[in-house]
């Protein structure tokens, strides 16, 4: 079964993230620009299969919140189409402090 996750920084810094998130899993995130992702975004993996989005929780066309339910988080990890959910929620969660599991979804 396949989960989209959702987890949050409280602090704003994505280069902070981006090598916390790269430490605590050994990979490397590839750097991107987009407006729909809010300015500058990492990105590793391809959809459809398993992939990591790191993203500041702003969108610039209306200057709002990404994810309006989480307002206070700065950063945002989208861990999409993992069958290893569990395993990366306790790596992530134990080595980076502070991250926190926002949502989960199943799909098959």
């Amino acid at each position: 079964m396949r989960t989209d996750d959702l987890y949050g920084f409280g602090n704003d810094d994505l280069e902070m993230a981006r090598a916390a998130v790269e430490q605590a899993l050994g990979i490397r995130l590839i750097a991107h620009e987009s407006l729909y992702f809010g300015g500058d975004y990492y990105r590793l993996g391809r959809m459809r299969e398993e992939h990591f989005i790191l993203r500041r929780n702003i969108d610039l066309l209306d200057n709002e919140p990404a994810e309006l339910e989480f307002p206070k988080m700065g950063i945002l990890l989208y861990v999409e189409g993992t069958e290893r959910s569990r395993e990366l929620e306790q790596i992530l969660t134990s080595k980076i402090p502070g991250l926190l599991l926002l949502r989960r979804k199943k799909y098959n």
